[in-house]
């Protein structure tokens, strides 16, 4: 199966709690719009099932089984995987660590003000909501949008305040950890660095989402309340006929009594009505139910007729789905892929910008420290020492640009993404020793690059703590240090001190000082 939607669309993310079968509230308040939505936008639509047990990790028994629920529900009702990327929340780990970055930064107080924490608190009275994952879930539920960089988030009204608090998340860790920009992987090898342009300065790291408002229209229950399946009042999508019109049939009504004139905006017959019946059906109940000209009994009969005839097809389509679970499988590992890729190229961004090694960079520099470099056999021509370092260091410099870029600070000097001094000092061996002179200047990291009689270069990158501990016991010579180091009769390789030797072989190819 291919995506066919294009990438130039704007993009959409939302998800549903996999807490049963959706009902008809479920239908018309968010997922006819996201039928429409797949047509016209790059949509992302994900089963929450992280969010399920904020409020149920009392009893997880059915999660997975209302997970299948809710996809089974979705393709049925009309989402196509042709068209939009359907996934499980927690099939894509990267939710997990955009939230608990999330976590550090966020004051306590923004979490508290959301509106539905104190009035989930009070609804749901009889659960111990004194949870992390309860008081947190606005934050995955911020995760959960950023890290797909959504242009838009389609919601309710009441809805907009959890938007407002994604956006400023957004901004406030885009605050603390800017994007780099499209320069910083740049290593400066020659010349001096060029400030960017400002036509090439990076977008800000998480794009704030804006708000689409949907229509929701008013869905009573068969007991004139808000329809919910924790109420007991809910026709769900998957309602067989028979069930379908009992529950109809079975409902309260505005009209006590057949003499009285009812309202079919207080009904919840008339709901169904004005959702699913044509115009000319709509006008004549109404009429009907205003006027006390119909029965009860007869409107009853005629919402059946008309929600049937919505459902029925959607009820099939999801007895198709059921029925090929390879199919359903494929269709789950499909919306995966599409959406890790899509997360981890967030989350790339994200890591390298709060300062985090990167496993991939672990591996490339392992990788490529144990590649030997060779000096160009140019160097024993060279008429300098500047023309000398330069031909022995323009090798590793492209080797460190790859995974710990350096800005070029002075001659022989550089500085890290972190504002690391860096000191890269070069020298051909003589006799199994090397001896570096370098003038007399603060620095965090020290780098020996030693040239051997074979033209090889080994690479050996002190550390802060190595430097400055042992800055002092260098030798000095007409203000500058002199830096020895030497091969051991057994194969180590030693630094030269006042106080001793001290091994430093084990810092060859470590590049974890240049972060």
């Amino acid at each position: 199966m291919t995506q066919k939607h294009g990438n130039l669309r704007p993009r959409v993310l939302s998800g549903m709690r996999p807490t049963g079968k959706l009902h008809l509230g479920n239908y018309v308040g968010a997922l006819q719009n996201w039928i429409k939505l797949q047509d016209t936008h790059n949509c992302f639509f994900f089963i929450a099932d992280w969010h399920a047990l904020t409020t149920d990790y009392d009893d997880t028994s059915r999660v997975a089984a209302n997970t299948i629920d809710v996809l089974l529900d979705w393709l049925g009702a009309g989402l196509d995987p042709e068209k939009c990327t359907m996934f499980v929340q927690s099939h894509v780990k990267q939710h997990a660590e955009l939230h608990l970055l999330f976590s550090m930064v966020t004051p306590l107080g923004w979490l508290e003000r959301v509106p539905t924490y104190k009035e989930q608190q009070q609804n749901l009275a009889t659960k111990d909501l004194s949870t992390y994952g309860f008081l947190g879930y606005p934050l995955l539920q911020a995760a959960d949008i950023l890290i797909y960089q959504a242009d838009f988030v389609p919601v309710g009204e009441d809805q907009v305040a959890h938007v407002e608090l994604t956006r400023e998340v957004a901004r406030r860790f885009n605050n603390f950890f800017p994007s780099s920009g499209p320069g910083s992987n740049i290593a400066f090898t020659r010349g001096d660095a060029q400030p960017i342009p400002a036509s090439v300065m990076a977008e800000p790291l998480l794009k704030e989402p804006h708000v689409l408002l949907t229509r929701t229209p008013k869905l009573l229950g068969t007991d004139k309340r808000k329809m919910s399946k924790s109420y007991g009042n809910a026709i769900f999508l998957s309602e067989e006929a028979s069930s379908l019109a009992e529950k109809i049939n079975n409902s309260v009504t505005d009209r006590p009594k057949l003499t009285d004139k009812g309202n079919p905006d207080r009904c919840p017959v008339g709901n169904l009505h004005q959702i699913f019946s044509d115009a000319e059906r709509l006008a004549y109940i109404t009429r009907g139910c205003t006027q006390a000209t119909i029965t009860c009994v007869e409107c009853k009969a005629l919402a059946v007729e008309s929600v049937e005839a919505h459902l029925n097809p959607i009820r099939e389509r999801r007895k198709q789905f059921a029925g090929q679970p390879e199919l359903l499988e494929k269709i789950v590992r499909q919306g995966e892929q599409q959406a890790r890729e899509t997360a981890e190229k967030t989350m790339h961004a994200v890591r390298d910008a709060v300062g985090l090694l990167a496993e991939t960079q672990v591996q490339l520099a392992r990788e490529e420290s144990q590649t030997r470099l060779r000096v160009p056999q140019a160097v024993t021509s060279a008429k300098t020492e500047d023309e000398r370092w330069g031909l022995r260091t323009a090798g590793w410099l492209e080797r460190i640009g790859k995974v710990h870029p350096l800005r070029r600070d002075r001659p022989r000097t550089f500085i890290t993404q972190k504002s690391r001094k860096v000191g890269v000092h070069t020298a051909a061996e003589q006799n199994g020793s090397w001896m570096f002179r370098l003038q007399d200047r603060a620095l965090n990291v020290l780098v020996l690059l030693a040239q051997d009689n074979d033209f090889y270069l080994h690479d050996y990158v002190l550390p802060p703590k190595l430097v400055q501990d042992h800055w002092k016991q260098f030798e000095r010579a007409d203000g500058d240090i002199v830096i020895k180091i030497r091969k051991s009769p057994a194969g180590d390789v030693l630094l030269s001190t006042k106080n001793g030797d001290v091994p430093i072989q084990q810092y060859e190819g470590d590049y974890s000082a240049l972060q």
